[in-house]
């Protein structure tokens, strides 16, 4: 541990989105209380109650008030929106997971309770540099898509989504597959130059899917300073259950319906179609994305590393 990281935090800004799928702020104030600011740490919050209110602008406060450690507390889109103000300070990324379906923390390996996650930032003996996927001017760090995953942002509904987490996405997915439909894209990345037909476009930057142990494919990690692309060629239930079997089998490599290329620097995906672009768990636009990678965006505080036995 380097000197800097020796020192025992003493201010910590929580970012706290209270909208989130399983958020509980008295809860987290309470664990916040017992294990913080009873041992001497200045805690301060943000707490997005309604939309409108900036997440953003709360960071940059944050930052400008000298505040080293930033708390995201709530899903992959207030940790996405936390995590792109803080590139380029010096600030580190802590995370507080109560979203649906949490796919950062999960990447980075983060515990999902609210007290051992606090107990993490607390200890604060560790840190991965959290890779980003650049577009335009925002920074966006769990998976951007295009097909059917993204065109259930056009089916979401947020009270459901709140009370049933992440089986809100799950109907709403299933019916675009039934559907069995591809739309034709064209890539051009410096690894891929084709048209082709997909059901789904998808450029990962952590592995999970947000359903169970599921994942788009092996070996996609949050910092190995690459993206992932995923086309899924197969549609409809026949090819997509044959994608689900191997991807909990943790080998879904094997199918013919699914091909993956590593992404170096950048890459652009557009569509015949005007597709909704998904991002982090949000609408970002439609037709066509340019994306270039941001290698180590920001340092986000992780668990200790288990020694081999």
């Amino acid at each position: 541990m380097d000197d800097q990281r020796s020192k025992k935090i003493k201010r910590i800004f929580f970012v706290v989105n209270n909208k989130a799928g399983n958020a509980d702020e008295q809860e987290l104030r309470d664990l916040v209380e017992d294990k913080m600011t009873s041992q001497g740490i200045q805690c301060e919050y943000f707490v997005r109650e309604a939309k409108g209110q900036s997440r953003r602008k709360a960071t940059r406060k944050a930052l400008d008030d000298g505040f080293q450690v930033v708390i995201a507390v709530g899903g992959d889109g207030t940790v996405s929106k936390v995590a792109d103000e803080l590139q380029g300070s010096d600030a580190e990324l802590g995370v507080v997971p109560n979203g649906s379906a949490n796919l950062i923390a999960r990447g980075l390996q983060l515990p999902l309770d609210i007290g051992e996650s606090l107990d993490v930032i607390n200890e604060r003996v560790n840190k991965r540099w959290l890779d980003g996927m650049r577009v335009g001017k925002k920074t966006y760090f769990s998976h951007i898509s295009l097909g059917v995953y993204s065109q259930i942002t056009k089916r979401e509904n947020k009270a459901h989504k709140k009370v049933i987490g992440k089986l809100a996405y799950l109907w709403p997915l299933l019916k675009e597959i039934r559907q069995h439909r591809a739309w034709k894209f064209k890539i051009e990345a410096p690894e891929i130059k084709e048209t082709l037909s997909a059901s789904l476009v998808m450029v990962a930057n952590v592995g999970n899917s947000g359903f169970g142990e599921m994942k788009w494919g092996e070996g996609i990690e949050p910092d190995d300073e690459h993206l992932d692309l995923c086309l899924i060629r197969g549609r409809g239930i026949g090819a997509y259950t044959e994608l689900v079997w191997k991807a909990m089998r943790k080998h879904p490599e094997e199918t013919s319906h699914i091909d993956f290329y590593k992404i170096g620097s950048s890459i652009r995906i557009s569509a015949d179609s005007n597709l909704p672009v998904r991002a982090d768990g949000g609408l970002i636009g439609e037709h066509d994305v340019e994306i270039k990678v941001v290698k180590r965006a920001v340092p986000v505080i992780v668990p200790a590393v288990e020694k081999a036995q």
